[in-house]
């Protein structure tokens, strides 16, 4: 592409001056790089149309300075449309590459400052964001390992190539709505990436069971059906909550401003068109971290003000991609409410709060009734997890489900890919409980809260019990609120909390960083008993081939053992214990055995000493014969 004219001489100038063909080769080969989607658009722009009057020369230079400056404003995308073959061996090299960047370094005894700034010169060049600082030697690591740069590499190539069709205008509800095609493809792909790796890693407990990943993820709450309802539960359970206590609860919309929407639609639809207000250059996640920030200055607001709110925060798309939100918050009185709705409206309009449309769509707050929480959000739970998630978790008397659907794509799905590529947290919990203390009381076994229960702890008896459901009787939020102290209680104050292993001195992570928390393994009482939620060790089992859909007896290394490992319907249940001890329960043994019981008739050295009776190598003595004494 031609980016300045060759004017050093005569016969340059004719050689190399900007011809049609020129114009021609250089739209075809922006057309081809960039996505299919973008075909139509950049046609209907005029890109690389050639004014008729003029010289040659002249248009077509223009033509090709326009081609260039669209290619620039819309992110590059003729060099970062790339599979993910390409980010592999592009992350290669660049490994490779700060490797090398090192090892002259070193080699040359430089400073670790310098040794930084040639890794930051060489992620400055490549183009990419990286969203830590680079200092210190683990930077340094990171920049010479591949699949760092994948991550990093794949996260820009999305988030640039989405942004450039979101200027475009090509993100909108005509379209198909929140994300373009190329990123909906890209994101399905990484997905059928995931579940490929998740059916092929196998793992194996102390029981000599083994499961794919798959199966294990499909039992957590990332199962989106195990996800929605878990929303749903908590939706109700809180809702319950702030009933019992006549809490005022207010159902919140909060929009950014129109700068970050490309795309506008009238009041009662339409087509799709541009906005004019828009920058030109904002993303959706511009618009998100507006968003966070106005959220931020609300939540220092009402803390000043003594001010107490719960509820759930959801993060949306408009159809041209800009997030905004929808808020389930509880205060506990009519003035605190009446604090809430101030405050919320005093930020959001303090950024272009005089544009047209500004305080009669920027915020949008009503009173809830009694008992509508759970309608009051599920249509837009349902449009990111689905409908199916919600079907046993919704009746007629609370709310109705909401067609998401856009096109020949279930909504929900490209609604996933939106906030996988922008990097988005759709649902957040306000004031609440953690969810996680929530999750991992539901792995505790019964004996360990009956224990408890006997030695005074009933508090925790009934945290246990809320998380479970027996028989009709479903698991309850609200009384796992209550149970854990109510709302608005500071971490510490929780009367459950995350129990986590001990670091081991010295441990650090793949990049020499050191490991600041250890894996949780329960949680701890306010007593400062423990309950052991994970209470089976899992190891990883190598494997030589494995069928991408089917998990096979034959397809599977042979355990330590010698024997293949139980896989499907071979897997037996666990046995009960057969001694009154579990996994929890410390056992005595050794010299602290026999100090408190004694020696027992057979121990080990009885078997493993020659000399021992019960010992296969013992060899009885010979029986010398007693004397005869005769008379």
């Amino acid at each position: 592409m031609t980016r300045q004219l060759p004017t050093h001489s005569l016969k340059a100038w004719e050689k190399h001056k900007p011809r049609a063909w020129h114009v021609g080769r250089a739209l075809g080969a922006l057309l081809n790089a960039v996505p299919v989607q973008w075909r139509e658009p950049m046609k209907q722009l005029g890109l690389g149309r050639m004014d008729t009057q003029g010289p040659e020369w002249l248009t077509a230079h223009d033509a090709l300075q326009a081609i260039e400056q669209f290619d620039e404003h819309y992110g590059q995308a003729a060099r970062w449309n790339m599979g993910d073959d390409e980010i592999h061996a592009m992350a290669k090299r660049l490994a490779a590459e700060a490797d090398e960047l090192d090892d002259q370094a070193i080699g040359q005894g430089l400073p670790m400052s310098e040794r930084l700034d040639a890794i930051r010169l060489l992620v400055r060049l490549v183009g990419v964001r990286e969203f830590k600082p680079i200092t210190g030697e683990p930077a340094i690591k990171r920049a010479q390992d591949a699949a760092w740069w994948r991550r990093v590499l794949r996260t820009h190539v999305a988030r640039v190539v989405e942004a450039g069709a979101v200027r475009l205008g090509i993100v909108n509800r005509r379209a198909g709505g929140y994300i373009s095609n190329a990123g909906l493809a890209r994101r399905t792909a990484q997905l059928q990436r995931n579940a490929l790796g998740l059916q092929r890693t196998l793992y194996k407990n102390e029981a000599g069971q083994v499961f794919n990943l798959a199966e294990l993820a499909a039992l957590s709450p990332s199962n989106p059906v195990i996800r929605g309802g878990e929303l749903m539960t908590r939706i109700r359970g809180a809702e319950e909550y702030a009933d019992n206590r006549a809490h005022v609860g207010l159902f919140l919309t909060m929009t950014a401003p129109s700068r970050f929407h490309a795309v506008i639609v009238g009041k009662k639809g339409g087509w799709p068109r541009p906005n004019p207000r828009y920058d030109g250059h904002s993303t959706p996640r511009d618009a998100q971290l507006w968003l966070r920030d106005m959220w931020a200055k609300v939540r220092a607001k009402l803390k000043r003000q003594g001010v107490n709110v719960y509820g759930i925060r959801v993060a949306e798309p408009h159809h041209d991609a800009t997030p905004h939100w929808h808020a389930l918050l509880w205060a506990e009185t009519e003035q605190q409410a009446q604090q809430l709705d101030a405050a919320v409206r005093k930020y959001w309009l303090s950024d272009d709060g005089d544009e047209p449309g500004a305080q009669d769509y920027r915020v949008n707050i009503k009173r809830m009734v009694a008992g509508g929480a759970a309608g009051y959000v599920a249509k837009y739970i349902a449009k990111s997890v689905g409908h199916a998630a919600l079907a046993d978790h919704l009746d007629v008397t609370q709310g109705q489900l909401f067609d998401v659907d856009t096109g020949d794509v279930p909504g929900h799905v490209r609604v996933d890919a939106w906030a996988s590529t922008w990097g988005i947290r759709q649902f957040q919990a306000v004031g609440m409980p953690s969810v996680t203390v929530w999750r991992e009381l539901r792995r505790v076994g019964k004996d360990q809260v009956e224990q408890l229960h006997f030695d005074g702890d009933k508090t925790t008896s009934r945290a246990w019990h809320a998380c479970h459901r027996v028989g009709d009787i479903k698991a309850d939020w609200c009384r796992f609120m209550g149970a854990m102290g109510g709302h608005c209680v500071p971490r510490g104050r929780w009367h459950l909390r995350i129990a986590r292993r001990d670091v081991p001195v010295g441990a650090v992570n793949a990049y020499g960083e050191e490991v600041a928390a250890g894996r949780i393994v329960g949680l701890e009482a306010r007593s400062g008993r423990w309950l052991v939620s994970r209470r089976i060790a899992w190891s990883p089992v190598a494997q030589e081939a494995l069928a991408a859909d089917v998990v096979a007896p034959s397809a599977t290394a042979a355990s330590d053992t010698g024997a293949a490992p139980a896989l499907g319907a071979e897997r037996a249940p666990l046995a009960p214990a057969w001694t009154r001890f579990n996994n929890c329960t410390a056992r005595l043994g050794g010299e602290l055995r026999r100090a408190f019981m004694g020696r027992g008739r057979h121990e080990k050295e009885d078997w493993c000493s020659p000399d021992s009776p019960d010992s296969v190598l013992y060899q009885p003595k010979p029986i010398t014969p007693a004397p005869v004494f005769s008379h």
